[in-house]
């Protein structure tokens, strides 16, 4: 004996429309079937590798970004330069001016660490083989 609800929903499956339904007992005959699984996850992976680049993104590269962002801001801007000064505009590109600014000490701080940690290697290993 069967429910209301089994006959109807044998009745949908019967008359179901997707193109992979029976497809083996029709002969393969009916809608060709595409997956935009590859795509989609292509789209996800190069959102990803955008949001990876930027996170991961050492100082001395973010300081060259920001100071090519800071020289087209500046190209920008007209030549009356008291008008200018007193725009937010303005304001925000001093803003990043001074990012560029701290990005580029801490690039050079670090080179500087690690130019001093190969000093200290190279003296050790002048010490050991030298």
């Amino acid at each position: 004996m069967s429910s209301p609800f089994q006959k109807a929903f044998t009745e949908k499956k019967i008359k179901a429309t997707s193109p992979v339904l029976n497809s083996y007992e029709r002969g393969g005959v009916g809608d060709i079937y595409v997956s935009n699984v590859a795509s989609i996850q292509e789209a996800v992976g190069s959102v990803q590798n955008a949001i990876n680049s930027y996170i991961n993104e050492d100082n001395q590269h973010k300081a060259d970004r920001l100071a090519d962002r800071v020289t087209r801001r500046k190209g920008r801007l007209s030549h009356k330069d008291e008008e200018d000064k007193s725009t937010r505009y303005y304001s925000v590109t001093s803003d990043i001016a001074g990012r560029a600014a701290d990005a580029q000490i801490e690039a050079d701080k670090k080179a500087t660490k690690k130019q001093t940690m190969l000093e200290k290697e190279l003296a050790k290993y002048k010490e050991k083989y030298g």
